[in-house]
């Protein structure tokens, strides 16, 4: 009969100790930091006072962006400035410009 019950209290133990380890509390301990997430796309802007005359491709040849294609830097320009899709660049007016982050972090 004592062979049993130590039977049984071992099995018991084990059990409990298998189901701890596998969803228990050991899997939800915060080993390590949390992770950041890795964002690829991540651009700098920077604003800019225009003068008469500018247009986007003097405003690109002066801050210009060797990581970034024209077309994708295009559109990227005109999410950050919507309201100069349909109007022509203004002397005075404050527009944000795409640049691509020099200090973007490598992705795995």
């Amino acid at each position: 009969m004592r062979t049993l019950l130590a039977a049984l209290a071992i099995f018991i133990i084990f059990h409990i100790l298998r189901i701890d380890f596998s969803n228990g509390t050991i899997p939800l301990a915060a080993f390590y930091g949390e992770e950041v997430p890795c964002d690829r796309n991540h651009t700098e802007v920077i604003n800019v006072t225009t003068v008469t005359g500018d247009t986007i491709e003097s405003l690109f040849a002066l801050y210009p962006d060797p990581h970034t294609t024209f077309v994708d830097r295009l559109s990227l320009f005109y999410s950050l400035n919507p309201h100069l899709q349909n109007q022509p660049i203004v002397g005075g007016l404050s527009v944000k410009l795409p640049l691509a982050d020099p200090t973007e972090k490598l992705c795995d």
